[in-house]
């Protein structure tokens, strides 16, 4: 990176010379097709609107697992597989299936700093983020600040962060199902919006109307790997998840 330094009344600066990371972005292609008969377009005047929407839900729905947990291969490169997120390992003798606050606090102190943070899980773990208590004297406080209520938003919410349930976190218990993301991190490149077409033709002797949407899109986070602080320590990371805790 680029380097500066403490300099007395004329004194020479020294030189750095910083190495820039190449990113190649190629979109993906992401497409659905359905079929549908004359009679039926014919019977149902808002048929053909219902089909876009809900093909442009299932391409946007491939699209964001992906930026989860995309392979990098003939798709892009998610969260989960990135080469910069960093694994935070379950508590000496914890339970199977649950989430203590020693895990979201190791998870919140390796995070990069100045990063615009959001918590990111499944459903199935609202009862263990119900539950996650920090011990104070003899009482303790809430970790997790269910939305409304105490924390006054419309999300819930842990060390101020929005907590965002999502179909694309893994099952409680199983690596990922809580992952900790800077999302301003991760690259997206696309060609514009779904495109769509239709044809009388393909199914011409069955009297059925093809339509057609194609999604073309890659991404990545911008960093190859997880930082080492100044002062050395553990290293940090805009992205993290919690491993498996079998």
């Amino acid at each position: 990176g680029i380097r500066g330094y403490w300099l007395a009344e004329a004194d020479q600066i020294t030189d750095s010379h910083p190495t820039f990371r190449q990113i190649r972005s190629e979109p993906h292609k992401v497409a659905a097709l359905a079929y549908a008969t004359d009679e039926v377009l014919s019977d149902a005047a808002q048929l053909e609107a219902v089909i876009g929407q809900a093909a442009r839900e299932e391409l946007l729905w491939l699209t964001e697992n992906a930026i989860v947990n995309g392979t990098g291969a003939g798709q892009p490169l998610g969260i989960m597989n990135a080469g910069c997120t960093i694994s935070v390992d379950e508590e000496t003798g914890q339970a199977a299936d649950t989430i203590v606050a020693e895990n979201v606090m190791k998870m919140w102190a390796r995070r990069l700093m100045r990063g615009n943070y959001v918590w990111l899980t499944g459903q199935d773990t609202f009862v263990e983020r119900l539950n996650m208590t920090l011990d104070v004297g003899t009482g303790g406080s809430l970790v997790y600040m269910p939305p409304g209520g105490l924390s006054g938003s419309q999300y819930g919410s842990i060390f101020g962060a929005p907590v965002l349930e999502m179909e694309y976190a893994d099952n409680l218990g199983d690596t990922g199902d809580l992952i900790l993301a800077d999302l301003n991190q991760y690259l997206v490149c696309d060609k514009g919006t779904p495109q769509s077409a239709q044809s009388i033709h393909i199914r011409f002797d069955y009297d059925e109307m093809a339509f057609r949407f194609i999604y073309r899109v890659d991404g990545q986070p911008t960093l190859g790997s997880a930082i080492t602080p100044a002062n050395d320590g553990d290293t940090v990371s805009p992205f993290l998840y919690l491993a498996e805790r079998a």
